[in-house]
């Protein structure tokens, strides 16, 4: 298919749009879902096909793609080879649990649920952050500050969510490295949703210029309330109110490029993270105190094996031609693999 206007679903998604403009310039054809553009392959002139669903592309291996996904075995394999990682335990939920003590008992045995929640809580202390397993895009991941918080939210994450895990809270700045055969695309530091009082609107009406998502999300009464706030609440001039407790941007929050400020020894901990896990194409998500000083600490929350850069393109000029110089050389490194066929 050649470059194609907005589907019938809405405008075409960045990586189709790219795509299509990439492979038109490249002699390579494009075959995309007309409804969506979310899924489709490349074909080269040799008749090899690349295959791509959203961001997934064929760069990494599926079982590697797979322990990147599973958040309690890429931290167990990370800490093993010697990285970083917040001390946190896997729960799963009671049912699962029982299905498959029917099943294995054996297995079912070995299985944590929630009291060893409440346990690791006890003892690395308050507050802990209770996130899916296998969660995208910081969805449904919840920090809890008391012992009644925590036992509520996995309640509530178990209706969804077989598989939990809780880790102990770890401070400093938030990123995401993206890196491809072992070069850094780009670093983008992170910030959490937020609105700022004008000390005469109440939060809610702060609100008002928030996308639809996040003043729907159900965290959002939660996190206000660990700031002593609520949607009444007037914020005095400058305060900074968090509304979310993930700096993810796909949930209204934003970025910045710091590729540049990133120091070498907090690049290569990235590259050697995702390897480490057999990745070629990867996000590293990481929490830096100083991103300067290659002494200073770091610690490795998870690494996506399909990091889309959407968010990122959305947030203006500078953040657009970053993402767009990125998936271009990720589209490279796709027709290498095809013409080297």
């Amino acid at each position: 298919m050649s470059k194609q206007a907005d589907t019938a679903a809405g405008p075409t998604p960045l990586v189709a749009r790219l795509l299509a403009d990439y492979c038109a310039k490249n002699g390579l054809r494009l075959e995309i879902d007309p409804e969506v553009g979310h899924a489709g392959y490349i074909e080269a002139p040799n008749g090899h096909r690349s295959w791509f669903k959203g961001t997934h592309f064929d760069l990494n291996s599926l079982g590697a793609a797979e322990i990147a996904r599973d958040k309690a075995y890429a931290a167990h394999f990370l800490k093993q080879a010697g990285f970083n990682v917040p001390r946190g335990v896997l729960v799963s939920a009671p049912a699962m649990i029982d299905a498959i003590r029917r099943k294995n008992p054996a297995r079912a045995a070995k299985m944590t649920g929630p009291d060893q929640a409440t346990s690791f809580a006890a003892k690395v202390g308050f507050p802990v952050f209770v996130k899916p397993n296998d969660g995208q895009e910081g969805v449904d991941v919840v920090k809890v500050s008391s012992l009644y918080q925590l036992e509520t939210s996995l309640i509530r994450l178990f209706e969804h969510h077989a598989h939990l895990l809780v880790q102990e809270a770890v401070s400093g700045l938030d990123l995401r490295v993206v890196v491809l055969e072992g070069r850094v695309l780009c670093a983008i530091e992170r910030r959490p949703a937020e609105v700022r009082g004008d000390g005469a609107r109440t939060v809610e009406a702060l609100l008002a210029n928030m996308p639809g998502q996040t003043r729907a999300d159900w965290r959002l009464l939660s996190e206000l309330s660990e700031q002593g706030l609520n949607l009444d609440s007037v914020p005095e001039t400058g305060r900074r109110v968090r509304l979310l407790p993930a700096a993810n941007l796909s949930s209204g929050g934003t970025g910045s490029i710091v590729t540049d400020g990133l120091c070498g020894a907090f690049k290569q901990i990235a590259v050697k993270a995702g390897e480490v896990l057999g990745l070629t194409y990867f996000g590293v998500d990481m929490l830096a105190r100083d991103l300067s000083d290659p002494a200073g600490s770091y610690t490795i929350l998870e690494v996506n094996a399909a990091p889309g850069l959407n968010q990122l393109h959305r947030l203006g000029a500078e953040q657009a031609a970053v993402a767009e110089a990125a998936y271009c050389q990720v589209f490279d490194a796709v027709k290498r693999r095809l013409t080297a066929q």
